[in-house]
């Protein structure tokens, strides 16, 4: 299984889905009470076995809230190999079982060290939480394989919506076929646009940031290749390495150099081609 994920913009729904898997992790504790955690925690220090999975709950969040959102920060509108993004979900099950452990040592030190509550919170948090993230990365997938359907689906031929891109301060500056695009380079305060006119190669210095470009020309084919690059597909003549060895995208169009492909971007473009 070779697929591709992407982290999408949008920190609501990295939050739903820590909500998600609170709630999960909850229930499970609740409903089924594994390993024997109820008579493991009941009674400790003074309390009982449901104030403690509230508080392992709590601390299952603020790990999760850390962790991603670190990977929000670092691999937004990045698409990754599926076990790339799962090896990181793990890593996000071992720190909270990290903390997890930490808590449970403060009420069983006198039963137990910190190295002893460490294997027993890896067991509770890996069983239980596999299954929704699990479900997570696959529900991933799916919205990754509807968003290359509905873009392998259009047809080529089919006339475009015109882009409308406007600067920083939402002034409209141009309006645009998508299809006369070649590429955009991001630089300092602004975007430079490569465009076609009447089969003539043209520039246009946009002042605004490429995370508002994106969402300008966000289903309109013009697709990331590079963080400071985006790309038409359709003006692709072949993607190869350079003598450095980086992968660069060379274009059908005269006297347009070539622009780098990130290794994350390669196959989809690839596809698109």
């Amino acid at each position: 299984m070779d697929g591709y994920i992407k982290a999408r913009r949008g920190y609501m729904q990295h939050f739903l889905f820590g909500f998600f898997l609170v709630g999960f992790f909850l229930a499970f504790l609740f409903i089924y009470k594994p390993f024997g955690v109820a008579d493991f925690f009941d009674g400790c220090g003074g309390l009982r076995y449901a104030f403690h999975f509230l508080m392992l709950a709590s601390i299952l969040f603020l790990s999760f809230t850390m962790t991603h959102t670190l990977f929000y920060a670092f691999y937004v509108d990045k698409r990754m190999l599926w076990w790339q993004y799962a090896l990181w979900c793990i890593g996000e099950i071992f720190i909270a079982s990290l903390f997890a452990a930490l808590y449970t040592w403060l009420f069983h030190r006198s039963t137990m060290g910190y190295i002893e509550s460490v294997p027993y919170c890896l067991r509770l948090f890996f069983l239980t939480l596999i299954f929704p993230y699990t479900f997570h990365i696959l529900y991933l997938l799916v919205q990754e394989g509807k968003d290359r359907i509905e873009q392998l689906m259009k047809s080529p031929g089919e006339e475009s919506t015109p882009i409308k891109f406007t600067d920083e301060h939402g002034r409209l500056k141009m309006v645009i076929d998508p299809a006369e695009i070649i590429y955009l380079n991001a630089r300092t305060n602004y975007v430079d646009i490569f465009y076609l006119d009447a089969g003539r190669l043209k520039q246009f210095a946009l002042r605004n940031s490429m995370k508002n470009i994106e969402k300008a020309v966000e289903g309109h084919g013009i697709v990331r290749s590079h963080r400071s690059y985006f790309v038409n597909p359709s003006h692709v003549k072949v993607l190869r390495k350079d003598k450095y060895g980086f992968v660069v995208a060379e274009f059908n169009i005269p006297d347009v150099n070539p622009v780098p492909i990130s290794k994350s971007y390669y196959e989809s473009i690839a596809e698109l081609m």
